[in-house]
């Protein structure tokens, strides 16, 4: 009787091998490549992640925007030619300046819109990398504070640029010099803002404003800085096209810094400037002289300019022609006889009427050419954000409209 075989053959042997071949390489790849998926699925989740802490911050900042034409801090020098409270570029100093910008004072809710900067990884691929500044109220160290907020995009050059937030709030008062204090920025007497992340691997930032003409019958749209300094022109009912709003300034002043250059700029204020260009004078306001008391002190410019995006309660700066100083609220836009101003109505008949009437300088019975100077801000903002994911590389975009509640 023959025994019975307790060994394998080669073949059975050989067998075995690659059948555990087979399956240790399966658990193998399918290890791998779960983790692969899990790693990629962990670096999408994280750009959402940042996102959403970048627009969780920028919800609680722009909710509560001041309106304002005298936005940055500065210190008001003594001189009773100038206006007490109102910055004068002839005589004033500013302890702060946005960072993302050359020296000027920002009179106002700012938007800026650089040249695309070059991808660090491909030469050929350009991004944008636009900027916001305003100013807001907020909770810092447990208090409400008035502070000045710029969002920045930042490390360009880096394979991980960042979206920045920029803050600025008054601390105290340097008393150095006691006949002439100043304010104390961040609790230094250099202005360095408190910067803080917002969106790490943000390589893209594009803020667009939403504008409407309040004297039209306008649905009102987003628009860059580019659009509000070259407004692209829109059909209109009855055939043809216009430019839905007149053109604002590039206020982005020269500079050799050739970061900057092709930068535009555009500040949501007007003042008798707000058409400025080469040739053109000073678009002064004119307070107008009847004897009927309905309509004595109606405000318009000398070019009929209608204020586009200047809402009822807007606060207006007035000096000169002989009055003192002070802020007008505006009550309504009417016509020359007091009756509301309607859309379609033609500028020429454009009139703004005060809370109260100017007093006029004794003996003087015509009408008073004066400066001026107002905020507006644009009821929304479109944020539009571009993040490389860490894992892929991949771009994932991502963008949420923000409320400006203290727009109208």
């Amino acid at each position: 009787m023959t025994s019975l075989r307790k060994s394998f053959t080669l073949i059975e042997l050989m067998v075995a091998v690659a059948l555990m071949v087979i399956l240790t390489g399966s658990v193998v790849f399918i290890f791998a490549r779960s983790q692969e998926i899990f790693l990629q699925v962990d670096a999408r989740v994280q750009v959402y992640q940042y996102a959403r802490y970048a627009f969780d911050q920028m919800e609680r900042d722009l909710a509560n925007v001041v309106k304002t034409h005298n936005m940055e801090f500065f210190d008001d020098l003594p001189d009773p030619a100038l206006i007490k409270g109102r910055y004068d570029n002839s005589n004033e100093e500013i302890p702060i300046r946005g960072k993302d910008n050359p020296d000027t004072y920002h009179y106002a809710f700012t938007a800026r819109q650089h040249q695309p900067y070059p991808s660090s990884d491909d030469p050929q691929t350009f991004y944008r990398w636009d900027s916001l500044y305003f100013k807001t109220v907020t909770v810092v160290s447990g208090q409400t504070h008035p502070v000045l907020v710029e969002y920045a995009l930042v490390d360009r050059d880096q394979r991980r640029p960042r979206l920045v937030k920029r803050l600025w709030q008054v601390t105290g008062t340097d008393a150095t010099n006691p006949f002439r204090p100043r304010h104390k920025i961040n609790d230094t007497k250099h202005p360095n803002p408190v910067e803080q992340d917002l969106a790490l691997y943000a390589v893209d930032s594009r803020f667009e404003l939403f504008v409407r003409n309040r004297r039209w019958q306008d649905v009102g749209d987003f628009y860059d800085v580019e659009e509000l300094i070259t407004p692209p022109r829109v059909p209109i009912q009855g055939g043809g096209t216009r430019q839905p709003f007149p053109p604002h300034q590039d206020l982005f002043p020269n500079t050799p810094d050739t970061t900057y250059a092709g930068s535009k700029m555009v500040m949501a204020y007007y003042d008798q400037n707000h058409d400025k260009r080469p040739g053109v004078t000073d678009d002064l306001g004119v307070f107008e002289y009847t004897t009927d008391p309905k309509t004595k002190g109606l405000f318009k410019t000398k070019r009929n300019f209608t204020f586009p995006m200047l809402t009822e309660g807007s606060v207006v700066s007035i000096s000169g022609g002989g009055l003192v100083a002070k802020d007008y609220v505006v009550e309504a836009f009417v016509k020359p006889d007091g009756t509301p101003f309607e859309p379609g109505d033609p500028p020429s008949q454009f009139r703004i009427r005060f809370d109260e009437s100017p007093e006029w300088p004794q003996g003087n019975t015509s009408d008073l050419e004066v400066r001026y100077m107002c905020s507006w801000l644009p009821p929304a903002v479109r944020v539009s954000l571009k993040i490389k994911d860490s894992k892929s590389q991949e771009i994932r975009s991502v963008q949420r409209v923000f409320k400006l509640l203290s727009a109208n």
